[in-house]
């Protein structure tokens, strides 16, 4: 059945009371909703309109939207919340590898600092005694040298003879004299060490008594039963008290340092006096027994090749505990990273051990954007994909991110998996922890015909849509099949074809028209 328009001045009248009824409060068809009954039996279902035809005028003013029906994607705005972290390899907690003192620290918190810098110095007996053993090692090494040389020369002579003795006589002689020496520099260090903890004691002594004194002359003070002015002297004399303990306590770290090396000398001394004894003894031997002078030379060798095995392990258990050769016992602590100090865990004069993090180094020059995905968002989120995401500490700024990893499992205690896309930071504006919104672009459906929702009519509880037939103002109605809907996005899946044309907005005022009345 055709409903055509009649005369336009009584089609004019009629669809300009609906449209002003359809802007001033509500579309025409809501407010006739009461009348749009479902269809009861009695109802036939062909009694439903096929067309309309609006007059110029109402066309007008009913300001209809025609699109054409093409192809498209349907797509989905995926929104995804998340927080921005520093990459696992760009952070690193820095620990001492020996136990030691802080005498030194050279960065702060928030200071940038580059590969290799020296973060802070250690005072270690760790390293220390490691480096008395290199230097050790050292001499032993050269000292084999020098014999096998030596040794080398009097096998070209053919056989050792009496001046080999004589050498080794001499040599004999000189470490008993070196070991004399190293005797008295230990006795005369282990005597200073003495003195010097005799005079912490009496430092110690006399802090107390000014300590005593001035607590004493503070209560006085308080009563002004003495002059300020006595009350600061005593104050003096407390601080030159405190400071004499200092001093006191330099001069005893000192000569247990000078006792330490003379240790160490009259130990490498003991070393040397028993090997030239046994050269001795042995040069006598030979001298006596006219020994081969292959085997001599082999024995030299022989002792070569152990002091050379001997100095590489301690030059390796040197630089194991981070020291290095001819360093003394001060530890470097550098940073094995460019970035910025995260963490400061330490104070000067405080003592560090392995199982303690000194600093936390975090360089951002390139940050995770990871992101929260729920188990329904998984199916459509795959790694490679890019998206762009804000965050409020840098408002108006758009960022982007491609996906890179996406993690095998939830995390522990909630549904959630974590999907991890590296972002360029190299000024340093994203700061790790702060919260990002990401939208992601998905394809639910590809090559789709997609309408608005509301150019959908719902007829006798079917959907249909109002499509152009060509003619100006005429339009018909079409039964359609719907898919799935996102937001006002409806996929149409038969009814149509692609370069049809349909009406997008104020279809409801066609609706309206249909029941509403206006049909001869």
């Amino acid at each position: 059945m055709k409903s055509e328009v009649a005369t336009p001045r009584r089609w004019t009248r009629w669809i300009g009371g609906v449209l002003l009824i359809a802007l001033g409060g509500g579309l025409l068809w809501l407010l006739n909703r009461p009348a749009m009954e479902t269809p009861t039996a009695e109802t036939p279902e062909h009694a439903l309109p096929e067309t309309i035809t609006l007059s110029p005028e109402s066309l007008q003013l009913a300001e209809l939207s025609i699109e054409t029906l093409r192809p498209r994607d349907l797509i989905r705005t995926l929104r995804l919340y998340g927080r921005i972290e520093a990459l696992p390899a760009n952070q690193v907690n820095l620990n001492s590898r020996v136990t030691g003192r802080v005498l030194e620290i050279r960065a702060q918190v928030g200071d940038r600092v580059r590969q290799g810098q020296t973060l802070a110095v250690l005072d270690s007996e760790e390293i220390h005694r490691a480096e008395v053993a290199y230097a050790q090692a050292k001499r032993q090494l050269a000292f084999a040298r020098a014999e096998l040389e030596r040794r080398r020369k009097l096998a070209q002579m053919g056989v050792y003879t009496h001046p080999m003795v004589e050498e080794a006589r001499a040599r004999l002689a000189s470490a008993r004299a070196e070991l004399q020496t190293a005797q008295a520099e230990q006795r005369a260090a282990q005597n200073a060490v003495q003195t010097a903890q005799a005079q912490l004691a009496k430092a110690n002594t006399a802090l107390q008594q000014a300590q005593a004194q001035l607590a004493r002359a503070e209560r006085l003070l308080q009563a002004q039963l003495i002059a300020r002015q006595e009350y600061e002297t005593l104050q003096a004399q407390a601080r030159q008290a405190q400071a004499d303990v200092e001093i006191a306590e330099a001069h005893l770290q000192s000569v247990r340092a000078a006792l330490q090396s003379a240790d160490a000398r009259l130990e490498s001394a003991q070393q040397a006096f028993q090997l030239a004894q046994q050269q001795a003894e042995r040069a006598e031997q030979v001298f006596r027994g006219q020994y081969l002078a292959s085997k001599e030379v082999a024995d030299a060798e022989s002792a070569y090749r152990e002091a050379q095995l001997a100095l590489e392990a301690a030059l390796d258990e040197l630089r194991l505990l981070g020291g290095r050769p001819d360093g003394g016992h001060l530890l470097t602590i550098q940073a094995p990273l460019s970035g910025r100090i995260a963490a400061l865990n330490v104070t000067v004069g405080e003592t560090v051990t392995p199982d303690k993090p000194m600093f936390r180094i975090v360089n951002t020059d390139a940050v995770w954007a990871t992101f929260d995905l729920y188990p329904d968002d998984l199916p459509y989120v795959r790694v490679g994909q890019r998206l762009r995401f804000t965050c409020d500490a840098i408002p108006n700024k758009t960022f982007e991110a491609t996906i890179q990893q996406i993690m095998p499992e939830a995390e522990a205690g909630s549904r959630l998996v974590r999907a991890h896309g590296m972002v360029p930071n190299p000024d340093s504006r994203l700061k790790p922890g702060v919260f990002l919104q990401a939208e992601l672009p998905i394809v639910l459906q590809r090559n789709a015909l997609i309408v608005p929702a509301e150019a959908v009519q719902t007829l006798e509880g079917k959907p249909h849509l109002f499509l152009a037939t060509g003619r100006t103002g005429e339009f018909t109605l079409r039964p359609v099949l719907l898919g799935q809907q996102v937001d006002n996005q409806v996929v149409v899946r038969s009814g149509v074809q692609p370069g049809e044309q349909f009406v997008s907005k104020n279809a409801s005022l066609l609706t309206g028209m249909l029941f509403g009345g206006g049909e001869e």
